[in-house]
């Protein structure tokens, strides 16, 4: 007497099925998305967007950061200018020499499937392909090792809403997937994370010990001995910098 026997498939192909759709289903998100952000245009907020992802904003506040450190570290910032300078560079060229042309994923600027819907501003494109973000990579670096330099909440706080912004101005723009911004930034948090584990064994090896004597005696310096008035003075550029952006976005036409 014959009987029917059910098929099951093997677990390997059930398990690739659900990886397949999940991963279709992350790259549909990850589209209208971008849609959903890049069809809210105002003016005056694709002029901030536009100046919030160049790099010659941000500029004074480089200079600032800098004096700050030969102030509270004296020599060792050099050494700390050191690290973060190959840290830039790092996360740059990984993220634009070797990942983006190893994955060849468009921005969405030049995606064929859908390019012509993404609005554009000041017609710029970017290169061909997008992922990862160099931008998200480079200030999520930043944000990372320097947070953990300074050990200060208000820093931390106000520099990661500060990378945050920077790479949610490049999904505005039209230039990124927020997937490309999502995993850049991961990827420099992480380097710049890294990067300051290896700062701190070669030049901070009493780094906790200083630490724990400066929490007890001085509550005018961070966890990271940075003087807080020089900390605060810093952030509140980096707040005068935006706002004098924003205001710019409002006043100039283009």
């Amino acid at each position: 007497m014959a009987t029917s026997v059910g098929y099951r498939l093997p677990a390997w192909r059930l398990f690739k099925n659900d990886t397949m759709n999940f991963f279709d289903q992350l790259l549909i998100w990850d589209k209208q998305t971008l849609l959903t952000i890049n069809s809210y245009h105002q003016p005056w907020l694709d002029r901030f967007m536009w100046l919030v992802s160049e790099s010659l904003l941000w500029l004074p506040l480089a200079l600032a950061f800098v004096l700050i450190l030969f102030r509270n570290k004296g020599n060792k910032a050099l050494f700390i200018l050191l690290a973060l300078g190959l840290l830039i560079l790092f996360t740059d060229q990984v993220a634009s020499s070797i990942i983006k042309p190893l994955v060849e994923r468009f921005r969405p600027s030049h995606d064929p499937e859908f390019g012509d819907w993404v609005n554009l501003v000041n017609g710029y494109k970017g290169g061909r392909y997008g992922f990862i973000s160099s931008h998200a990579a480079n200030v999520f670096a930043f944000a990372g090792f320097s947070l953990l330099l300074v050990r200060n909440w208000p820093y931390t706080v106000l520099v990661l809403l500060w990378a945050s912004l920077v790479a949610f101005s490049r999904i505005y723009l039209g230039v990124h997937f927020p997937l490309d911004v999502i995993c850049g930034g991961l990827f420099g948090f992480l380097s710049g994370w890294g990067m300051y584990a290896l700062y701190a064994a070669f030049f901070e090896r009493q780094m906790h010990a200083s630490r724990s004597r400066s929490m007890r005696t001085d509550r005018k310096t961070t966890n990271g001995e940075f003087k807080k008035t020089d900390i605060g003075l810093f952030l509140t550029a980096l707040i005068l910098v935006l706002v004098t952006a924003v205001i710019a976005a409002h006043k100039l036409a283009w």
